[in-house]
C-alpha cells in the first residue's frame, strides 16, 4: 500500500530505537486523521485508540498492538447508519524487503524502521477490521425503519417483471 505523503510529525517514530528499549506508545486518532477510512465508507466523526508495544524479533523491530473504537457505516440492508465496534489485536514485523513467511505469527510489513508512520499502520489495521458488508445484527433492520403503512404501500407497488415468464415458457 502506498504511504501517505502528508505525514504529521507526531505520527513518525523510529521503530528500531523503540524496539531496542521495549517501549510502549498510546495514540488516539479521529476519522479526520485517517482519510482512507472515509474512502471505505466510514461516516461522521469516529475515534480510534491505538496501543503499540515495540520489541525485537529475529533482529527486526516488531509491533504488538491493539486498536479499539467505534465507527459508523451505512447498513447495506436498510441503508441506515450502523455502529461497528472495532477491537483488534495485531502483530507486525517491520522488514526491509517482502517476505512470504509469517515469522513468529507476525505479519511482515515493508517499511523504513527509522520513519514508521503509526497513522498509516492504524489506518491499515482499521481497514482490515471493517466488515466486508456492513449491516445491522437484526435481520429485520429494513422493516424496523419503515412504518406499517409504508410497508403495505410498498408491497402493493412491487413490480414483478418475470412473474408470467414460467407460463410463457410452457406455451412454447
Amino acid at each position: 500500500m502506498p504511504r501517505p505523503s502528508d505525514v504529521r510529525n507526531d505520527s513518525l517514530v523510529n521503530a528500531a530505537d523503540l524496539a531496542a528499549t521495549g517501549s510502549r506508545l498510546e495514540r488516539t486518532y479521529s476519522s479526520s486523521d485517517l482519510p482512507r477510512l472515509a474512502e471505505a465508507g466510514v461516516l461522521g466523526a469516529s475515534t480510534l485508540q491505538a496501543s503499540f508495544r515495540f520489541s525485537q524479533y529475529e533482529g527486526h523491530p516488531a509491533v504488538d498492538g491493539t486498536l479499539v473504537g467505534r465507527v459508523s457505516l451505512t447498513c447495506q440492508r436498510c441503508m441506515g447508519t450502523v455502529e461497528i465496534e472495532i477491537d483488534e489485536r495485531f502483530g507486525v514485523l517491520i522488514v526491509g524487503a517482502d517476505r512470504a513467511d509469517e515469522p513468529g505469527g507476525y505479519e511482515p510489513i515493508v517499511a523504513d524502521t527509522a520513519r514508521l508512520d503509526l497513522r498509516w499502520l492504524v489506518e491499515d489495521q482499521a481497514l482490515l477490521a471493517l466488515p466486508l458488508v456492513a449491516r445491522h445484527a437484526d435481520e429485520r433492520c429494513g422493516e424496523l425503519n419503515e412504518e406499517p403503512v409504508e410497508r403495505e404501500a410498498s408491497a402493493r407497488n412491487v413490480q414483478r417483471p418475470f412473474q408470467n415468464l414460467r407460463d410463457m415458457m410452457r406455451k412454447r
